[in-house]
């Protein structure tokens, strides 16, 4: 049923026991609790989970190692963003040093309004990655990121007695070499699963993930405004597809897919697994003006009854008329960040998924409904692979 093997699905959620402050949702919880069973997650995520944390927040600082990364590249998007750094946290797994960020306060995605008093992603819209600060570990004074030697994974040059090393997102010399593995420390509990090692940094990329994107009070609170007045504090209802389409500057990593096939996806969907779509509703993200339209008369016809499709009034863009750099000049890269959270969210509120895997967003979401909102059993489709992923990654 679900994109994952049976060997990766958990028996049964565990919510309760993911340490404090995951985003394991809100407002479909009494829903979930009331139209059917606890559902399924990942295999291993809570014993993943409580490890990352572990690690990463010590009783103490003043004794450990770190890696300091910095998380920003020039004009990543997010999904790629958050993709690459589950490859330094790995590397600091794998060295046992504690990742932390180097602060970025001028780059794209913290130049806006609302992260002017922040330093770092973590400062700004999520949890903080670790509990020991950069100012602490230089001795209350930072250091230049030039006067930090460069991260050598391979042990090429020993870097062991240093107390501090530094990753970059376009610098980190092993990433095409490390990011198709997995901490070392996972390998145990991964060769009880079953799973084949090559759908082990699948796993890991998803566990990564689930820790990284945990957004903080403030962000949280920003996310329920922008969804009272971005999508009127509508409800997600149960058996509500969610389908998400990328299309603009993905002719780098994949052919396009037409509109049409996401809705025929949906539609095999619905006749597919009638007990969990229960109704024709569709939650839509894009950024594609041209979908949005495509969808909106699909609201008037269909190949068997109507479909009701909702999305976030959010500023959406023609390919033909704006590319996405400009996209994200024109409306303010904070403020689109904060609309794509608020339509992660919508879309982990769903109970089937339509996507393509050759896009971050989309991995985004399939990674952490299998994860930390315990929807590793329900169905996802991919518009190229269809109901049975092999290919994780492009």
């Amino acid at each position: 049923m679900s994109s994952l093997g049976d060997e990766q699905v958990g028996t049964k959620c565990a919510s309760q026991s993911f340490p404090p402050k995951y985003w394991i949702g809100r407002f479909n919880e009494p829903r979930n609790a009331i139209d059917r069973p606890i559902g399924k997650q990942m295999f291993g995520t809570i014993a993943a989970q409580q490890e990352i944390w572990r690690h990463q927040n010590p009783s103490r600082c003043d004794n450990k190692k770190f890696l300091l990364y910095v998380m920003l590249g020039w004009a990543n998007g997010i999904g790629s963003t958050l993709h690459v750094a589950t490859v330094a946290l790995r590397a600091a797994l794998d060295t046992d040093r504690i990742l932390v960020l180097y602060p970025t306060p001028n780059h794209l995605w913290m130049n806006g309004s609302y992260c002017k008093d922040f330093n770092t992603l973590d400062e700004c819209y999520f949890e903080p990655f670790t509990s020991c600060s950069v100012y602490e570990i230089f001795g209350g004074k930072l250091e230049a990121l030039d006067s930090i030697p460069d991260i050598d994974i391979w042990g090429v040059n020993d870097q062991s007695h240093l107390k501090i090393i530094k990753a970059h997102v376009n610098t980190i010399g092993s990433y095409w070499h490390m990011k198709a593995g997995t901490p070392y420390r996972f390998h145990e509990l991964l060769l009880k699963s079953g799973m084949h090692e090559d759908n082990w940094y699948h796993w890991w990329r998803a566990q990564a993930v689930a820790y990284f994107v945990r957004p903080n009070v403030r962000t949280l609170h920003e996310l329920d405004s922008r969804r009272q007045y971005l999508f009127e504090n509508k409800s997600i209802n149960a058996g509500t597809i969610s389908v998400h389409i990328r299309h603009n500057d993905k002719w780098k990593e994949s052919p396009p897919a037409a509109d049409t096939n996401y809705l025929r996806l949906a539609e095999e969907l619905a006749k597919k697994f009638p007990d969990i779509i229960t109704i024709r509703n569709i939650f839509l993200s894009t950024d594609d003006a041209d979908s949005i339209n495509f969808f909106q008369n699909v609201t008037l016809w269909s190949n068997e009854t109507k479909w009701n499709v909702v999305w976030t009034n959010v500023s959406h863009f023609s390919d033909s008329a704006i590319n996405p750099m400009q996209f994200k000049n024109t409306i303010g890269w904070t403020e689109e960040f904060l609309n794509s959270l608020l339509n992660l969210e919508l879309a982990l509120e769903c109970d089937a998924f339509v996507g393509i895997y050759t896009s971050n967003w989309n991995r985004l979401i399939d990674e952490l409904r299998s994860t930390i909102r315990c929807k590793a059993h329900l169905p996802y489709v991919d518009v190229f692979q269809g109901w049975s992923l092999s290919n994780f990654d492009w």
